[in-house]
């Protein structure tokens, strides 16, 4: 007989998991390490959104760019409903995503939420008065502004990402994606934010309080793309290409006991290998693991602290297929 789902309980059984995820990460050492690595994403991220992109009226991908386009059309502060918009995806997370990313991505947005604001704020004091459109940096540049504050949001980001955080918004929708897919955060990152700046002309010509010439809005939404793609570019160049995959090959006497860490913590399988010492002539256990590249400095963590002695080897897989990776049709 099939059990009755029952939403009380799965709930319930995500606060267990989250709390005892929380336990776990708050007496790490690499915890305090990785929330200093969102702390400085976040801060790029804002300084370059807040000082060099928003106050020329580039519409961005993502929430943020979602944002700017309520902004732009009724003049609401771009943090409130930005604040609003989080809660959902952040409930998305904390039911469909790993407990370790919803407790560095629930640090990003609060941190954001307070930063955010301010810096909008000092950028653009009110939104619905005209003269207060215009970069308080790079006055004369707004190419120089739009691509250093590109770049400067996706250093930030792939900082972020790379200790398996995020700074909420769409950025929770990238991730699932890239959970389920085995694609680099870059190239969802242009098909979404390029959907999403495509409105922003509509809503620059069309529906805002303070209206732009056709024209004038057609060169906002080319920059709009150039944002797009840079971003993309600088989050992937730091995160090194995520589609890539790494093999360990790890020799050690607690075998059993890294194995039971890679599969509890991060989800991800192992396979034993028998093995004969070539010297020794004595048996063995290998384990054998293959993952995307975003799990390699995890897996890594979980060996320095079962066994700090275990012998290692780690190299890049070009092309790995099957359950949880690229699709075996592509081997054709």
């Amino acid at each position: 007989m099939a059990q009755t789902f029952n939403p009380v309980s799965f709930i319930a059984g995500k606060f267990r998991d989250l709390g005892n995820e929380l336990s776990r990460q708050v007496v790490s050492r690499y915890f305090w390490r990785d929330l200093l690595s969102v702390f400085l994403g976040v801060m790029l991220y804002t300084i370059g959104f807040s000082f060099l992109i928003y106050p020329q009226r580039v519409t961005t991908g993502g929430l943020m760019g979602i944002c700017n386009i309520i902004t732009i059309i009724t003049g609401i502060k771009v943090d409130i409903p930005y604040n609003v918009i989080n809660i959902t995806l952040l409930f998305i997370a904390f039911i469909f995503l790993d407990k370790n990313f919803f407790i560095k991505t629930l640090i990003g947005i609060g941190l954001l939420a307070i930063i955010i604001p301010i810096a909008t704020r000092t950028a653009i004091p009110d939104p619905r008065i005209e003269e207060y459109w215009h970069l308080l940096i790079l006055k004369d540049q707004p190419l120089l502004a739009l691509i250093l504050g590109s770049m400067m949001c996706g250093l930030g980001l792939g900082l972020i990402f790379s200790v398996n955080g995020s700074s909420g918004g769409t950025d929770v929708i990238v991730a699932l994606i890239s959970k389920y897919r085995n694609m680099s955060f870059g190239r969802i990152f242009v098909a979404m934010d390029g959907t999403i700046v495509l409105f922003s002309y509509i809503a620059n010509v069309y529906l805002a309080d303070i209206k732009i010439d056709a024209l004038a809005a057609f060169d906002k939404l080319v920059m709009s793309f150039i944002e797009v793609v840079l971003l993309a570019m600088t989050m992937d160049w730091y995160t090194n290409n995520n589609k890539q995959s790494i093999q360990f090959m790890i020799f050690s006497t607690k075998y059993k006991e890294i194995n039971d860490a890679i599969i509890s913590r991060l989800r991800r399988g192992c396979t034993v290998l028998e093995a004969t010492g070539g010297y020794t002539g004595q048996s063995q256990k290998v384990l054998l693991v293959v993952v995307r590249k975003q799990y390699s400095v995890a897996i890594s963590r979980i060996i320095e602290e079962i066994d700090p002695k275990a012998f290692v080897s780690q190299g890049a897989v070009k092309g790995v297929y099957g359950e949880g990776f690229e699709s075996i049709k592509k081997l054709k």
